[in-house]
């Protein structure tokens, strides 16, 4: 075992964020303050869209995504089956009905070709997540969307500053999510945000984030304590500020290890395709290996781990094999499946993509 033990991710913090907390805790104003707001105003200028909403995960930024977008029980939402369970269970929360589509082999996004063939009068909702800091073939996409009324909510949880043609991921879509967890491109600890150059979905973020309330009193819809604390968001603007910087040492180390592993020409592996259109900022470092030679990937994470290097399968299985999704039972009712007299139940047991 090597002395010094690389872990895959490890939040980059110093003494710039512990002071910005610092100010905050003596302050005495912890909630809905001004340093949410000038978050929210420096995020929404460095991903180039008018307006953003800070909230206190990745997921509930996806939730509050779904509500805004008025998608409800018996709607039909396309998701693809490799990303973190938080995409599919905010689709729940809403009492849809997550339709899984292949991802495309090199960009292990959701493939646009599939999407299409996923299509029913029921579907409302296109997340395509832009994976490992990759991006989703975006304009394809939204021709999809655009072509069939359908929104697109941008999944950025793992695209921190990743561009596709020029343009930040967040900023294409209808409404972009983003989570600040610790291991993230950044982070505030915990947290998220929801960007949108529609200056109404970014208005009932606020409220839906806030018990749904528009004064002291007043509940104008089915809210959620989903706020940002303000010592996050004093952590988050010292982020912002070495994100770039924190990227581009991810790039650099990622193209030179997929360079140096790609000059092995070997049967064991099999390095992506990156894309000339894609700014790719690395969340991971992704590689396939080849399983049909008789090199098992559980062998390759146990073998660099004794030598002192952490890497990880993510992920192991898609997300429509989850037990929650087979047993058809995120309720005890049995909702969404069950609680519309026209629901279409999928048959997720016999679904295969196999991408």
């Amino acid at each position: 075992m090597s002395t010094r033990f690389i872990k895959v991710a490890v939040p980059v913090t110093g003494e710039e964020e512990a002071r910005a907390i610092k100010e905050v805790v003596l302050s005495g104003n912890f909630i809905s303050g001004r340093k949410v707001k000038e978050f929210e105003e420096a995020f929404a200028d460095y991903i180039g869209v008018e307006n953003a909403a800070a909230v206190n995960s990745g997921t509930a930024a996806l939730h509050v995504a779904l509500a805004v977008m008025g998608i409800g029980p018996g709607d039909e939402v396309i998701v693809p089956p490799l990303t973190f369970m938080s995409t599919i269970t905010a689709v729940f929360y809403q009492n849809a009905i997550p339709v899984f589509a292949d991802v495309d082999e090199d960009s292990f996004c959701i493939s646009p070709e599939d999407i299409k063939k996923r299509i029913t009068t029921r579907t409302r909702a296109i997340i395509p997540v832009h994976l490992y800091g990759n991006s989703a073939e975006m304009d394809g996409i939204m021709r999809i969307a655009d072509e069939h009324n359908l929104y697109v909510i941008e999944d950025c949880a793992q695209a921190h500053g990743t561009e596709y043609k020029g343009k930040k991921v967040g900023s294409i879509g209808h409404v972009g999510v983003f989570s600040f967890f610790a291991t993230k491109h950044m982070t505030t600890g915990e947290g998220g945000m929801i960007t949108s150059n529609n200056e109404e979905w970014i208005r009932k973020p606020r409220i839906i984030r806030n018990h749904g309330l528009i004064n002291r009193d007043d509940h104008e819809c089915l809210g959620y304590n989903y706020r940002m604390n303000e010592m996050a968001a004093a952590m988050g603007l010292v982020q912002l500020n070495k994100l770039d910087y924190f990227n581009e040492q991810r790039i650099k180390n990622s193209l030179f290890l997929l360079k140096e592993l790609g000059r092995k020409n070997s049967k064991w592996f099999r390095i992506p395709e990156l894309s000339k259109d894609i700014k790719h900022t690395f969340f991971w470092c992704p590689l396939v290996v080849n399983t049909e030679n008789g090199f098992a990937t559980r062998d390759v994470v146990e073998k660099l781990k004794e030598r002192g290097v952490e890497v990880r399968q993510r992920y192991q299985e898609p997300l429509y094999k989850q037990k929650v999704i087979q047993e058809l039972s995120p309720y005890p009712s049995g909702c969404p499946f069950t609680c519309q007299p026209e629901s279409n139940i999928p048959d997720y047991k016999s679904l295969n993509l196999p991408n």
